[in-house]
Protein backbone atom coordinates (compact mmCIF):
# COMPACT_ATOMS: atom_id res chain seq x y z
CA UNK A 1 0.00 0.00 0.00
CA UNK A 2 1.36 3.52 -0.84
CA UNK A 3 0.86 6.11 1.64
CA UNK A 4 1.63 9.60 1.45
CA UNK A 5 4.56 11.81 0.90
CA UNK A 6 4.22 16.02 2.11
CA UNK A 7 7.71 18.08 1.71
CA UNK A 8 5.79 20.19 4.14
CA UNK A 9 7.03 20.65 8.21
CA UNK A 10 4.97 18.40 10.73
CA UNK A 11 3.63 19.17 14.30
CA UNK A 12 4.77 16.09 15.94
CA UNK A 13 7.49 15.56 18.39
CA UNK A 14 10.67 13.73 16.76
CA UNK A 15 11.91 10.19 18.65
CA UNK A 16 15.23 9.67 19.59
CA UNK A 17 16.48 6.10 18.56
CA UNK A 18 17.99 3.82 20.89
CA UNK A 19 19.83 1.77 18.21
CA UNK A 20 20.52 2.21 14.94
CA UNK A 21 21.66 -1.35 12.54
CA UNK A 22 21.45 -1.85 8.97
CA UNK A 23 21.77 -5.08 6.46
CA UNK A 24 25.29 -3.58 5.35
CA UNK A 25 27.42 -0.50 5.46
CA UNK A 26 30.21 0.64 3.42
CA UNK A 27 33.79 0.08 4.78
CA UNK A 28 35.22 3.10 6.56
CA UNK A 29 37.55 4.87 4.15
CA UNK A 30 39.98 7.11 4.45
CA UNK A 31 38.93 8.00 7.67
CA UNK A 32 34.97 8.57 6.71
CA UNK A 33 32.44 6.27 8.44
CA UNK A 34 29.55 5.38 6.43
CA UNK A 35 27.61 3.59 9.02
CA UNK A 36 24.30 3.11 10.23
CA UNK A 37 24.15 5.48 13.12
CA UNK A 38 25.44 8.24 10.71
CA UNK A 39 21.30 8.20 9.54
CA UNK A 40 20.02 9.12 12.88
CA UNK A 41 23.09 11.70 14.01
CA UNK A 42 21.37 14.94 13.69
CA UNK A 43 23.65 15.99 10.70
CA UNK A 44 22.99 15.33 6.84
CA UNK A 45 26.65 15.57 5.88
CA UNK A 46 27.36 12.54 7.61
CA UNK A 47 25.77 9.22 5.75
CA UNK A 48 24.65 6.10 5.89
CA UNK A 49 25.92 4.07 2.36
CA UNK A 50 24.49 0.59 1.78
CA UNK A 51 27.63 -1.82 1.44
CA UNK A 52 26.15 -4.48 -1.30
CA UNK A 53 29.27 -5.11 -3.03
CA UNK A 54 29.21 -4.82 -6.53
CA UNK A 55 25.27 -3.96 -6.70
CA UNK A 56 22.87 -0.94 -6.43
CA UNK A 57 21.34 -1.89 -2.46
CA UNK A 58 17.98 -3.21 -3.43
CA UNK A 59 16.69 -5.23 -0.39
CA UNK A 60 18.98 -3.73 1.65
CA UNK A 61 17.67 -2.09 4.65
CA UNK A 62 18.35 0.64 7.89
CA UNK A 63 16.84 -0.23 11.11
CA UNK A 64 15.58 1.73 13.63
CA UNK A 65 15.22 0.77 17.17
CA UNK A 66 13.00 2.70 19.36
CA UNK A 67 13.35 2.36 23.03
CA UNK A 68 9.98 0.31 23.55
CA UNK A 69 6.67 0.70 21.62
CA UNK A 70 6.26 4.30 19.97
CA UNK A 71 2.78 5.37 18.16
CA UNK A 72 4.82 6.59 14.94
CA UNK A 73 3.28 8.81 12.66
CA UNK A 74 5.36 10.17 10.31
CA UNK A 75 8.76 10.31 9.46
CA UNK A 76 11.20 13.00 7.85
CA UNK A 77 14.30 11.35 5.33
CA UNK A 78 16.85 13.24 3.72
CA UNK A 79 17.17 10.99 0.66
CA UNK A 80 20.37 10.83 -0.92
CA UNK A 81 24.28 11.99 0.08
CA UNK A 82 23.37 15.78 1.23
CA UNK A 83 27.00 16.13 1.64
CA UNK A 84 26.98 18.15 -1.27
CA UNK A 85 24.82 18.54 -4.21
CA UNK A 86 27.80 17.28 -6.34
CA UNK A 87 27.56 13.99 -4.41
CA UNK A 88 23.88 14.32 -4.17
CA UNK A 89 23.82 13.34 -7.79
CA UNK A 90 26.95 11.34 -8.12
CA UNK A 91 25.33 9.28 -5.85
CA UNK A 92 22.01 6.54 -5.84
CA UNK A 93 18.58 7.60 -3.96
CA UNK A 94 15.95 6.20 -3.23
CA UNK A 95 12.53 5.81 -5.23
CA UNK A 96 10.86 2.75 -3.67
CA UNK A 97 10.85 2.86 0.07
CA UNK A 98 9.31 0.01 2.06
CA UNK A 99 8.74 0.79 5.68
CA UNK A 100 8.77 -2.68 7.92
CA UNK A 101 6.85 -2.45 11.49
CA UNK A 102 7.97 -4.92 14.49
CA UNK A 103 4.48 -6.74 14.14
CA UNK A 104 5.60 -7.59 10.26
CA UNK A 105 3.04 -5.15 8.48
CA UNK A 106 4.51 -2.81 5.99
CA UNK A 107 3.96 0.54 4.40
CA UNK A 108 5.72 1.47 0.64
CA UNK A 109 6.54 5.07 -0.24
CA UNK A 110 7.52 6.23 -3.70
CA UNK A 111 10.15 9.28 -2.78
CA UNK A 112 10.58 12.32 -5.22
CA UNK A 113 13.97 12.64 -6.90
CA UNK A 114 14.38 15.97 -5.35
CA UNK A 115 17.31 17.14 -3.23
CA UNK A 116 14.61 17.88 -0.24
CA UNK A 117 13.62 16.83 2.76
CA UNK A 118 10.70 14.57 2.51
CA UNK A 119 8.28 13.74 4.81
CA UNK A 120 6.05 10.39 4.73
CA UNK A 121 2.80 10.25 6.88
CA UNK A 122 1.28 6.91 7.77
CA UNK A 123 -1.74 5.80 6.47
CA UNK A 124 -2.28 5.67 10.23
CA UNK A 125 -0.17 5.40 13.37
CA UNK A 126 1.15 2.46 14.10
CA UNK A 127 2.60 1.10 17.10
CA UNK A 128 5.73 -0.03 16.91
CA UNK A 129 9.19 -0.54 18.68
CA UNK A 130 10.81 -0.67 15.29
CA UNK A 131 11.09 0.66 12.08
CA UNK A 132 12.58 -1.36 8.68
CA UNK A 133 13.47 1.40 5.93
CA UNK A 134 13.98 -1.43 2.92
CA UNK A 135 15.26 -0.10 -0.39
CA UNK A 136 12.90 -1.54 -3.31
CA UNK A 137 14.09 1.00 -5.86
CA UNK A 138 16.44 3.33 -6.80
CA UNK A 139 16.89 6.12 -9.03
CA UNK A 140 20.62 5.57 -10.58
CA UNK A 141 23.71 8.29 -9.54
CA UNK A 142 25.86 9.62 -12.43
CA UNK A 143 28.78 8.02 -10.85
CA UNK A 144 28.95 5.51 -8.02
CA UNK A 145 26.14 2.67 -7.61
CA UNK A 146 25.83 3.36 -3.99
CA UNK A 147 22.32 4.14 -2.49
CA UNK A 148 22.38 6.73 0.71
CA UNK A 149 20.50 7.89 3.46
CA UNK A 150 21.65 11.24 4.91
CA UNK A 151 19.41 11.52 7.53
CA UNK A 152 16.20 9.96 9.33
CA UNK A 153 14.08 11.71 11.56
CA UNK A 154 11.02 9.57 13.47
CA UNK A 155 7.63 11.10 15.10
CA UNK A 156 5.53 9.85 17.33
CA UNK A 157 1.74 11.14 18.03
CA UNK A 158 2.77 13.74 21.13
CA UNK A 159 2.45 17.26 19.90
CA UNK A 160 5.94 19.14 20.22
CA UNK A 161 6.71 21.36 22.52
CA UNK A 162 8.23 24.16 19.69
CA UNK A 163 5.71 25.74 17.63
CA UNK A 164 5.30 25.23 14.48
CA UNK A 165 6.21 27.75 11.91
CA UNK A 166 3.78 28.98 8.80
CA UNK A 167 6.91 31.37 7.64
CA UNK A 168 10.73 31.90 7.58
CA UNK A 169 11.70 35.62 6.98
CA UNK A 170 15.27 37.32 6.62
CA UNK A 171 17.45 40.75 5.87
CA UNK A 172 19.10 38.48 3.31
CA UNK A 173 21.30 35.06 2.51
CA UNK A 174 23.99 34.25 1.01
CA UNK A 175 23.49 32.50 -2.05
CA UNK A 176 23.40 28.88 -2.69
CA UNK A 177 26.27 27.21 -3.83
CA UNK A 178 27.57 23.27 -4.41
CA UNK A 179 27.33 22.84 -0.62
CA UNK A 180 23.65 24.17 -0.56
CA UNK A 181 21.00 26.91 0.47
CA UNK A 182 21.40 28.89 3.41
CA UNK A 183 17.82 29.87 3.53
CA UNK A 184 16.62 31.53 6.79
CA UNK A 185 14.02 28.21 7.06
CA UNK A 186 17.40 25.78 7.50
CA UNK A 187 17.00 26.99 11.00
CA UNK A 188 14.27 25.04 11.48
CA UNK A 189 14.56 21.42 9.60
CA UNK A 190 15.96 19.77 12.68
CA UNK A 191 19.46 19.38 11.45
CA UNK A 192 22.30 21.06 12.81
CA UNK A 193 24.83 21.18 9.52
CA UNK A 194 22.53 23.40 7.48
CA UNK A 195 21.94 26.42 8.37
CA UNK A 196 20.62 30.38 7.78
CA UNK A 197 23.83 32.46 6.94
CA UNK A 198 22.72 36.46 6.23
CA UNK A 199 24.48 37.87 3.06
CA UNK A 200 25.24 41.32 3.95
CA UNK A 201 28.89 42.71 3.03
CA UNK A 202 29.77 43.30 7.31
CA UNK A 203 30.02 40.50 9.54
CA UNK A 204 26.09 40.68 10.15
CA UNK A 205 25.96 43.05 12.70
CA UNK A 206 22.15 44.62 12.40
CA UNK A 207 20.75 41.59 10.12
CA UNK A 208 17.65 39.50 11.03
CA UNK A 209 15.78 36.26 10.69
CA UNK A 210 11.64 36.09 11.60
CA UNK A 211 9.80 33.34 12.19
CA UNK A 212 5.93 33.77 11.54
CA UNK A 213 3.64 31.17 13.67
CA UNK A 214 0.62 31.78 10.91
CA UNK A 215 -1.47 32.71 14.76
CA UNK A 216 -1.11 34.46 18.30
CA UNK A 217 1.60 32.10 20.52
CA UNK A 218 2.20 31.93 24.05
CA UNK A 219 6.15 32.33 24.08
CA UNK A 220 8.41 32.38 26.76
CA UNK A 221 12.00 30.44 25.43
CA UNK A 222 13.63 30.20 22.60
CA UNK A 223 16.40 27.71 21.33
CA UNK A 224 19.44 28.47 19.32
CA UNK A 225 22.27 26.76 17.66
CA UNK A 226 24.69 29.57 17.29
CA UNK A 227 26.94 29.77 14.27
CA UNK A 228 27.74 26.78 11.80
CA UNK A 229 26.64 23.82 13.80
CA UNK A 230 29.08 21.21 11.63
CA UNK A 231 31.45 20.47 14.04
CA UNK A 232 33.78 22.43 15.93
CA UNK A 233 36.88 22.83 13.53
CA UNK A 234 34.44 24.99 11.10
CA UNK A 235 32.41 26.74 13.88
CA UNK A 236 35.14 28.29 14.92
CA UNK A 237 35.92 29.54 11.37
CA UNK A 238 32.49 31.31 10.97
CA UNK A 239 30.91 34.59 13.00
CA UNK A 240 28.32 34.17 15.91
CA UNK A 241 26.00 36.35 17.67
CA UNK A 242 26.83 37.50 21.22
CA UNK A 243 23.31 39.95 21.12
CA UNK A 244 20.06 40.44 19.67
CA UNK A 245 16.97 42.63 20.03
CA UNK A 246 13.99 39.93 20.10
CA UNK A 247 11.02 41.67 18.83
CA UNK A 248 7.56 40.78 18.69
CA UNK A 249 4.13 41.21 16.51
CA UNK A 250 2.93 43.82 18.88
CA UNK A 251 5.59 46.17 18.01
CA UNK A 252 7.24 45.47 21.53
CA UNK A 253 10.78 44.24 21.71
CA UNK A 254 13.60 43.39 24.72
CA UNK A 255 17.25 42.61 24.67
CA UNK A 256 18.81 39.17 24.55
CA UNK A 257 22.53 37.68 25.17
CA UNK A 258 23.36 35.38 23.40
CA UNK A 259 26.11 32.66 23.92
CA UNK A 260 28.78 31.96 21.49
CA UNK A 261 28.34 28.05 21.39
CA UNK A 262 27.63 25.23 19.13
CA UNK A 263 25.72 23.33 21.48
CA UNK A 264 21.82 23.97 21.49
CA UNK A 265 21.08 26.67 24.21
CA UNK A 266 17.87 27.60 25.29
CA UNK A 267 17.14 31.73 26.83
CA UNK A 268 14.19 32.61 28.22
CA UNK A 269 12.24 35.42 26.69
CA UNK A 270 8.87 37.37 27.29
CA UNK A 271 6.22 35.55 28.25
CA UNK A 272 4.76 37.10 25.35
CA UNK A 273 1.61 36.60 23.25
CA UNK A 274 2.76 37.01 19.53
CA UNK A 275 2.22 35.49 15.55
CA UNK A 276 6.00 36.30 14.95
CA UNK A 277 9.35 36.81 16.26
CA UNK A 278 12.18 38.30 14.90
CA UNK A 279 16.12 38.69 15.95
CA UNK A 280 17.73 41.33 14.71
CA UNK A 281 21.61 40.58 16.04
CA UNK A 282 23.27 43.25 17.57
CA UNK A 283 26.47 41.64 18.97
CA UNK A 284 28.76 39.57 16.64
CA UNK A 285 32.06 37.36 17.63
CA UNK A 286 34.15 37.47 14.47
CA UNK A 287 35.13 33.98 13.27
CA UNK A 288 38.91 32.83 12.05
CA UNK A 289 38.06 32.85 8.37
CA UNK A 290 34.47 33.65 7.15
CA UNK A 291 32.68 36.71 7.77
CA UNK A 292 29.17 35.51 7.91
CA UNK A 293 26.90 35.40 10.33
CA UNK A 294 24.91 32.31 10.94
CA UNK A 295 22.65 30.05 13.50
CA UNK A 296 22.32 26.81 12.13
CA UNK A 297 18.63 25.64 14.49
CA UNK A 298 15.97 27.87 15.74
CA UNK A 299 12.98 27.07 17.85
CA UNK A 300 10.40 28.95 20.16
CA UNK A 301 8.14 27.40 23.10
CA UNK A 302 5.62 28.55 25.62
Amino acid sequence: MLATLSLTSVLAAPVKPAMVSASSEYPTTEGVSYAARNATDGKVGSVWVEGDEGGSGLGHYLTIDLDGSTMVTSLKIWNGNWYSWDFWNRHNRIKELEVEFSDGTKESFTLADEKVAEIVTLAKPVSTDSLKLKVKSIYRGTTFNDTVISEVVVFDDATDSSHSVAAWRDSSHLPEDADGSYAPQNAGDLVADTMWCEGSDGDGTGEWIEVDFGKSQAVDSLSMINGIGSGLSIWMKGNTATAATVSYSDGSSESLELKPTMLPKAYSIGPKTTSSVRLTFTGVKAGKEYNDLCVSELSFSG
